[in-house]
């Protein structure tokens, strides 16, 4: 793990530290009097304390962890101390030893109850690292309970819920985010509510699945996942008129993820024996963005199907230019080419595919994080923003 990227998570202790030391520091002024033997234990603890705090933010969790651990060898009692410990030992993934800790802080008696929310919390984090996903649950669900407005453990449950997908739980913790948050978030209930009508869709209970579907988009109607799984219901149910209009619905909703509904148009315009239609629906979407790799590879397949080889030869070349990488648009051609005799034109640009082979296929990239991927995905595996992965730049 990038100890950096972990580093705000612990501001909040390192602000209890500090003001811990305050504390030390005005306490010292009334018990100047105090033995020598106990003032210098205490120095020796704030300077393990200081230490661990700067090298926690120098990032350098190791000389960190070696510093507060001689703050605890000193005294044992700073449960701040011992939260901020194993929460360096899960960044580092030692997530055994942070169980310790946590759950020894959690069975201290007399604790005050934040600090043990804290440490429990702490401990669902542990479990979750660790990969014991209804252990995790159980523990943030714990935490939920005591303290109902504890946003983070229901941040976390969420996301977990989202792993085990459990989409009706999903859903329900989102709704108490949302009103803890008092934020909208309708496009993440919309994707969540299309996961729930995905799921209903693979059960074969069609009609539950486009209620669901259609909740999705009062949620939020610009959700391009949901008008997509939409549509394939329409489709499968040949009802090829409703796919065709709500997938079109999405290329209006969002140009930019157009692309995701080529194929699908291309087989209900087929299925209705009107494929031409196809042909006029892509020189719009080509109009009004030339740099749409996707379009014009989808145009060149569809001319080159009707005989139009020439056309459908410029489309590649087209794509081509925009990302000279297209391994999709270099191979179509080098199939036109030897089609056409063209044996020399054809090794040239088997030649360019194997160049492009050999770069790593990471074609999306998330607009907030940097991430990139292989696949479109609807919420960043990153960041855990939802709507932020599309095309990268040289890939639209």
């Amino acid at each position: 793990m990038d100890f950096s990227s972990a580093t705000p998570l612990y501001l909040p202790l390192i602000f209890a530290l500090l003001g811990l030391f305050l504390g030390w520091l005005i306490s010292s002024l009334f018990f100047l009097r105090r033995g020598g033997t106990t003032r210098e234990k205490e120095g020796k603890e704030k300077r393990a304390y200081l230490k661990g705090i700067n090298y926690i933010l120098s990032d350098d969790p190791d000389q960190a962890i070696k510093e507060f651990t001689k703050a605890v060898q000193i005294n044992s009692d700073t449960v701040e101390t011992y939260l901020t410990l194993g929460n360096l030992f899960r960044s580092k993934g030692e997530v055994s030893r942070a169980i310790r800790i946590h759950q020894s802080i959690i069975s201290r008696p007399a604790m005050d109850e934040r600090t043990r929310l804290q440490a429990l919390y702490g401990l669902g984090l542990d479990f979750k690292k660790a990969g014991f996903i209804q252990r995790a649950i159980s523990t943030f669900q714990e935490v939920a309970r005591h303290n109902p407005i504890f946003l983070d453990a229901y941040i976390q449950l969420e996301d977990l819920f989202e792993k085990s997908k459990e989409w009706e739980k999903a859903l329900a913790t989102q709704l108490k985010i949302k009103r803890l948050k008092g934020s909208k978030d309708g496009n993440i209930l919309a994707h969540l509510q299309t996961e729930l009508g995905k799921e209903c869709f693979r059960q074969g209970e069609y009609v539950k699945a486009g209620k669901i579907y259609k909740k999705a988009l009062s949620f939020d109607e610009h959700c391009v996942d949901t008008y997509l799984h939409l549509g394939d219901l329409y489709f499968s149910q040949d009802h090829l008129q409703k796919a065709i209009d709500t997938w079109k619905k999405a290329i209006k909703v969002e140009p930019s993820l157009a692309y995701l509904t080529y194929h699908r148009l291309e087989e209900a315009y087929l299925r209705v024996g009107e494929p031409d239609l196809l042909e006029g629906l892509l020189r719009e979407c080509i109009s009004r963005n030339y740099q749409d790799i996707q379009a014009h590879l989808a145009l060149a397949k569809h001319l080159r199907r009707k005989g139009s080889i020439g056309e459908a030869t410029r489309e590649l070349e087209a794509a081509i230019e925009i990302d000279p990488q297209c391994i999709e648009a270099r191979k179509e051609l080098g199939t036109i080419l030897l089609e056409l005799g063209k044996e020399a034109e054809a090794l040239r640009e088997y030649q360019g595919l194997l160049g492009a082979i050999t770069l790593p296929a990471k074609n999306f990239q998330c607009s907030k994080c940097g991430y990139e991927s292989g696949e479109m995905l609807w919420k960043c595996p990153q960041c855990l923003s939802w709507d932020t992965i599309g095309l990268k730049s040289n890939s639209a």
